[in-house]
């Protein structure tokens, strides 16, 4: 909850993918993604596991760093997995960026549908945050770098 003098923004970033919408949604509301992230990033992620559920709306993962990246470890929820919609929110809980001073950090995935390229879509990241004062906002990039920057590698 946040508080008087608690700092909300929030970040986005749009790309553009050579698959169609749903395929892209298929990988990307699925714990796929989390496989594809730690197949094409071992120097980052060493491994996950799930903590409750099965991958949909409610579940809960945990993902663990190499040793020497920073933060170490955090766990998340998927509070939002709509496949018709092609919207996926995750929810940082606990490690992470919580331990580095923030209250609420809500990473919103859509898939898109590309106007006139049935095999194409756009997809957008938003994070919406809100940390206890501005020395816990990381600096340049602000937050997308953060834990985004193989997210933003995948989509690509």
């Amino acid at each position: 909850m946040s508080k008087v003098g608690d700092i909300a923004g929030s970040v986005s970033r749009e790309i553009e993918v050579n698959v169609s919408p749903s395929e892209t949604f298929r990988v990307y509301g699925s714990l796929i993604l989390v496989q594809l992230a730690m197949e094409a990033f071992p120097d980052k992620y060493y491994e996950f596991k799930v903590v409750k559920g099965d991958g949909g709306s409610n579940s809960i993962i945990e993902v663990f760093m190499v040793p020497g990246v920073e933060p170490d470890w955090y766990r998340e929820e998927y509070m939002v997995v709509d496949y018709e919609k092609r919207i996926k929110s995750n929810r940082m809980l606990e490690g992470g960026v919580m331990d580095q001073g923030f209250i609420s950090y809500v990473t919103t995935l859509r898939a898109l549908e590309k106007e006139g390229n049935p095999n194409a879509c756009i997809m957008t990241g938003t994070i919406d945050y809100v940390v206890k004062d501005a020395s816990s906002l990381p600096v340049n990039p602000p937050l997308m770098h953060v834990y985004n920057t193989p997210l933003i590698t995948l989509f690509q």
